[in-house]
């Protein structure tokens, strides 16, 4: 048998009860995560749009790390304890921006990079936070229970 062809499964198993060799299979991504990645994306992306438009922050923003860094390890392992680190960025970010009057101001400043951009930032906490919840209830579901 050459590399990349299948092999033919034992007499008496049938072909789509016989396993796939692990090289195979190729890695699928549950739409929780790939919203979950898509989010943190967008935060950090936001982020730069808000400094872009001139709005204070530090010079190594965490708006900018630390959803990079989620992303990250979400990419990297995707399971539970992943997707429920991503939760925790998107809540402890939201309400950062909600406690603080910077989303507000940036909000009504009148320049429209920065309101896009703080606008952008609520969708994507809030996507986070949905999607993340999704991917970790998702995650601790036994196999057979999961649609």
């Amino acid at each position: 048998m050459c590399h990349g062809e299948r092999a033919e499964p034992p007499p008496g198993i049938p072909q789509d009860q016989f396993p796939e060799h692990p090289r195979d299979r190729r890695p699928v991504r549950r739409p929780g995560v790939v919203v979950t990645l898509a989010s943190l994306a967008l935060l950090a992306l936001s982020i730069v749009g808000q400094i872009a438009a001139g709005a204070d922050y530090p010079a190594v923003p965490p708006g900018i790390v630390i959803p990079a860094v989620a992303a990250a390890l979400l990419t990297w392992r995707p399971n539970r304890w992943t997707a429920g680190l991503a939760l925790a960025v998107g809540l402890f970010i939201g309400v950062g921006a909600v406690v603080t009057p910077n989303t507000g101001d940036h909000l009504s400043s009148g320049g429209s990079l920065l309101i896009t951009s703080a606008a952008a930032e609520l969708l994507a906490l809030a996507g986070t936070v949905v999607a993340g919840a999704v991917s970790v209830l998702r995650f601790g579901l036994p196999q057979e229970v999961r649609v």
